[in-house]
């Protein structure tokens, strides 16, 4: 009997119990508020009337409801007989006013300005703190180091408003006077000073302080001092505290030269590659630096072959023999690791295989850092993506990892109005529509209107980068462009007319290898000749000869990181066009031009790039002369800036065979993110063009046969489609008589 009472009364109380954590909600009450509005709280509840109550679910409201950053707590009650579900908030103060006393140096509006809490905000202590030391900061960065705050918090208990109000004592500005480094002996001191910016007249910052002194450490140890060590320093004050004296106490210890150099552990990577990696030999200065150097090299040769776990262990041993030191690197190689799964994440209208058929490696490959990197300069490079960051993750096998390749799309298409002007064409309209992503599938499509008074510009072209989903691009242009043309010291000389259709297919034979095959028919007409050239331009080509049937082929290398704004690798290019003969038209000539280009990073984003040209042209069959708009001019925006197009260098009638190199070194004047998006450029060019090739002359100078050079600096703009540059170049040979600079406006880079 009295187990059977047992049992019902268990039974009972478990079915309350179950109830209660069960039951169907009938009100939700939001208890406690007192400046926070109800429907801000209830809608981070999830919990509503007629919902069944959990315990799950009160559990996720409360997190909700902290995430608002308007409560310190949250408690819930549940009336299982009623239904009612309270959740009793207890509000952070409100903050109605924060002010400032004390300051006379710095106006309320910058120090507000480095608040993090705000007036009509609720209370939170991280950001109190934030504020009180930014502010701290603030002062003690422009000098004011005895600078000190206190901070009076009011609450209101009736309406839970609160007053913030900083109390400032500044007290004086305070500049370096004085500055001394004790226990230089193998330097000068001015030397070591140098390294620093805490300099006297200026204010002490402990940030750029602390800065100073690693820079010296790096200094000694990239120079020999392994044993360097910074032993401490001390600051005082004259009677006013208005100047700071700061001595520095080091010891740079032995200059150490190094022994022998030594490794083991390796078997990927064999001897003679190791040698090379190693950027130290016995007998130079140690240096810390090129002993990193060196494992970076290493680590990177590894990851390259899939050993993403390879540790490096440097050992120094300096020996018996004072001032020798020998370096042991320790390498343990671990296992290869594998590519599981690939995933890309992030897209929006592109479709997956625009980004996969750009990855190198490949899933169940060795995972390749250097695949790695190439691949997401190869999405790069597509012109369309905004960012692409690869990503490890690790499997149930410590030798497989999956990769994620995070991408972001910029914008792939804009519609531009605009005007320009350039020395060759002066005022110049358009109106362009591009597209770099047309349909989500990677292809390109251009259409552009220019028009101004010595240019009228209509073009399209169409581009499919994997034509038929092949590793190879099909490219379909037509064009019709009339422009003005200048002839010797005659301005708008005469007309000059181009209409025609071309398609080019490009196929790629590696990742950094191209070729691409091409033909182009066209009709070209010269017209509007002005009286007093028409004698010289009818002897130098003949204007019956105007249909142009052609074909092309061109093999380019290309390891650059980044097409649009290279910083590193270089372009190697060799095009071959041939026109006429059983090609038909009534124009024959076979053209060849070769260019190389390297890019150099130097520091930061300083980039030093070098350009080298060189073409020549030349008639064959029954034709006797090429053509005045086949030959090669010198000058202008994309060859020798600082000299007018056509006219200022060279043959008037052009040349058959030309030579020019630039030189340019750029730098970041604003980035976002990760990307320049504008910079500068100082540059030099040098270049000629010649009717024969025994008039070659490589001689600087003002003659017809001479090169001529010029120098400048410009501003480089980057846009979602393309780069715009503005360039100023000045001539350093010209005829007296000749503008000795030119402006440029244009559109692509120089090389």
């Amino acid at each position: 009997m009295k187990k059977l009472l047992f049992s019902v009364i268990f039974f009972f109380l478990f079915t309350a119990a179950a109830f209660a954590d069960s039951g169907v909600i009938s009100q939700v009450i939001i208890d406690g508020l007192q400046n926070v509005k109800q429907r801000a709280v209830m809608s981070a509840v999830s919990l509503k009337k007629g919902k069944l109550y959990s315990s799950d679910g009160t559990r996720e409201d409360i997190r909700s409801i902290l995430e608002l950053g308007f409560f310190d707590n949250v408690e819930v009650r549940f009336d299982g007989s009623s239904g009612k579900l309270t959740y009793e908030v207890s509000e952070k103060p409100y903050i109605e006013k924060i002010s400032f006393k004390g300051n006379k140096e710095f106006t309320e509006g910058k120090l507000r300005s480095q608040s993090v809490l705000k007036e009509k905000d609720y209370y939170d202590l991280s950001k109190f703190e934030e504020t009180k030391s930014k502010i701290l900061t603030y002062y003690r960065d422009r000098g004011f180091i005895d600078c000190y705050i206190e901070v009076y918090p009011t609450v209101n208990s009736e309406n839970n408003h609160m007053t913030i109000t900083f109390l400032i004592t500044e007290g004086n500005k305070i500049s370096i006077k004085g500055l001394d480094i004790e226990g230089v002996i193998s330097f000068k001191k001015k030397k070591i000073i140098k390294l620093m910016k805490t300099k006297p007249k200026k204010v002490f910052k402990e940030e750029t302080y602390q800065t100073d002194l690693r820079s010296i450490e790096v200094f000694y140890k990239n120079n020999g001092f392994m044993d360097y060590k910074f032993i401490t320093s001390s600051m005082t004050y004259n009677d006013e505290r208005t100047n700071m004296f700061i001595v520095i106490n080091i010891s740079e210890g032995l200059k150490y030269h190094l022994g022998n150099i030594s490794y083991e552990g390796n078997s990927a990577v064999n001897d003679r590659n190791m040698r090379k990696l190693i950027k130290i030999k016995t007998g130079d200065v140690f240096d810390q630096s090129k002993v990193y150097e060196s494992m970076q090299g290493i680590y990177e040769a590894y990851s390259d072959k899939g050993y993403l776990n390879t540790m490096i262990d440097p050992s120094f041993d300096k020996g018996e023999k004072d001032g020798i030191v020998d370096i042991g690197l320790a390498i343990t190689e671990n296992s290869v690791v594998y590519v599981g799964n690939i995933y890309v994440d992030g897209l929006v209208s592109t479709k997956e295989k625009v980004i996969r058929r750009e990855i190198l490696i490949k899933e169940g490959q060795v995972l390749s850092a250097g695949k790695v990197r190439r691949s997401v300069e190869r999405i790069y490079n597509l012109g369309f993506m905004e960012s692409a960051e690869p990503q490890i993750l690790p499997t149930g096998s410590s030798d497989i990892m999956d990769m994620v390749f995070n991408v972001t799309e910029g914008k792939p298409g804009m519609i531009t109005a605009g005007a320009g002007y350039s020395s060759v064409d002066y005022f110049v309209g358009s109106v362009q529509f591009q597209h770099m992503n047309l349909f989500g599938l990677g292809q390109r499509l251009n259409l552009l209107w220019e028009f101004g008074a010595r240019r009228q510009n209509y073009e399209i072209d169409w581009t499919d980068p994997w034509i038929f989903n092949k590793n190879a691009s099909l490219t379909l242009s037509a064009y019709n462009i009339e422009r003005k043309r200048d002839y010797a010291s005659t301005t708008d000389a005469y007309k000059e007319s181009r209409v025609g259709v071309s398609a080019r297919i490009g196929p790629r034979v590696s990742d950094y290898i191209g070729l691409l095959f091409g033909y182009t028919y066209e009709h070209v007409r010269l017209f509007d000749i002005d009286s007093s050239v028409r004698n010289d331009i009818e002897a130098a080509t003949d204007l019956s000869k105007d249909r142009t049937s052609s074909v092309m082929g061109q093999v380019v290398y290309d390891s650059r990181d980044y097409i649009f704004d290279p910083s590193r690798g270089n372009r190697q290019l060799l095009n071959m066009q041939i026109a006429g003969g059983p090609l038909g038209g009534n124009v024959n000539y076979v053209k060849s031009i070769a260019r190389s280009s390297w890019f150099f990073p130097t520091f930061w984003r300083f980039v030093l790039s070098f350009n080298l040209s060189a073409g020549y042209i030349a008639p064959y069959g029954d034709q006797d002369t090429v053509p005045i708009y086949e030959k090669f001019y010198i000058g202008g925006a994309d060859t020798v800036r600082g000299y007018k197009y056509r006219t200022e260098v060279g043959p008037v009638d052009g040349g058959i065979f030309m030579t020019v190199a630039n030189v340019e070194y750029k730098f970041p004047i604003v980035s976002e993110k990760g990307r320049t998006i504008l910079q500068g450029a100082f540059f030099y060019d040098i270049g000629g063009t010649w009717a024969k090739t025994e008039d070659v002359d490589f001689s600087l100078g003002t003659g017809e046969k001479n090169l001529r050079s010029g120098v400048g600096f410009g501003i480089r703009f980057a846009t979602p489609v393309f780069p715009l540059r503005l360039d100023w170049g000045y001539g350093l040979n010209h005829k007296e008589g000749e503008a000795l600079q030119q402006f440029y406006f244009t559109i692509g880079n120089v090389f």
